[in-house]
């Protein structure tokens, strides 16, 4: 049962139901009186999430390499080598599907992985259109180079918030990043 508490509306009803205060936005619908020229002149750019993800992308980025003391491995490469390393062989379809990467940007990577000796590929048995990937020794040794200095980042990305404002923040910032499928098909 979902429970209301005056002022807050749900956001979603997910095993982690949580209740936020309803905000006044600057979003816009194509229905209504707002036109573009309107539109244009009050949108506030500073006071929107893509442009806020982009702030936190960069920051995610300088902090990582700091963190992990390098620049060679991305933080997208990083979750390749930790996947590997904690699933073991994997298919590239597999892989795509744990690290929410389009499969054909994943095989240029795994492919530029593999010329710098971080992952091996090889022609699946059961199906030859397919390929496995698993974690080559120098890979390994470079993910547990690093792993200490990764496992930090979120530390030291929530840092500015409260501690008890931290699982909330993650929780809202897994329902708009990674929305049900009904959710983001409403748009």
């Amino acid at each position: 049962m979902i429970s209301r508490h005056k002022d807050t509306e749900d956001v979603g009803s997910r095993k982690n139901s949580m209740k936020v205060k309803p905000q006044k936005t600057d979003s816009y619908s194509a229905e209504g009186d707002a036109s573009s020229e309107n539109i244009a002149r009050r949108l506030k750019l500073d006071k929107g999430l893509g442009f806020l993800v982009r702030l936190l992308d960069t920051r995610v980025n300088v902090l990582y390499e700091r963190l992990t003391a390098q620049n060679d491995i991305t933080p997208r490469q990083f979750g390749v080598l930790l996947t590997l390393y904690q699933q073991g062989t994997l298919t590239l379809t597999e892989l795509a599907t744990h690290i929410r990467v389009d499969r054909s940007t994943l095989g240029e990577m795994i492919n530029r992985m593999a010329e710098r000796s971080l992952v091996s590929k090889r022609s699946n048995g059961n199906d030859r259109r397919s390929a496995e990937v698993q974690l080559a020794p120098a890979g390994k040794s470079v993910l547990l180079k690093i792993v200490t200095g990764a496992a930090r980042l979120q530390a030291a990305l929530l840092a500015p918030l409260a501690p008890e404002d931290r699982a909330h923040f993650m929780r809202c910032m897994k329902l708009v990043a990674e929305p049900a499928a009904d959710d983001a098909d409403r748009g």
